[in-house]
């Protein structure tokens, strides 16, 4: 689905319209926004959240696995050049941080091994591991 994000003549709120759905984005009073929504790569981080929840919902259903519930928590960050160089010769620009937490006291140990490989498969995921190509216009 199509996204549009509109900025106005000041400041970095941003209004992002994705089908019919409506959000804000916005920078932290520190970076000179005005806080009033998540960042960019904030939202980023949130649509592997999202995908890897929704990932992991399909597969329980289709494999009817007592799945509860999950959480997915994602921090995202930008590694400057000296973390980069820390980080080894083929360290990337960015850094993600996933942590899953599969909700649900009857599953067995061989049920959440196997939806913690399921989960790598999420299409955000996939996209963030394989890269894209980019069309400008």
């Amino acid at each position: 689905m199509k996204s549009t994000a509109r900025l106005g003549p000041t400041g970095f709120r941003i209004e992002v319209q994705i089908g019919a759905h409506r959000l804000v984005s916005d920078e932290p009073t520190d970076k000179g926004g005005t806080d009033t929504g998540p960042t960019a790569f904030s939202l980023l981080g949130a649509a592997l959240g999202a995908c890897t929840a929704a990932t992991l919902r399909y597969y329980a259903n289709l494999k009817q696995i007592p799945l509860e519930g999950v959480e997915v928590e994602v921090d995202p960050m930008r590694r400057t050049p000296s973390e980069q160089n820390e980080a080894g010769p083929n360290a990337k620009g960015a850094l993600v941080r996933k942590k899953i937490r599969l909700i649900g006291d009857k599953l067995t140990p061989e049920q959440r091994e196997k939806l913690l490989a399921v989960a790598e498969k999420c299409p955000v995921n996939r996209t963030l591991l394989e890269g894209v190509d980019m069309e400008k216009g």
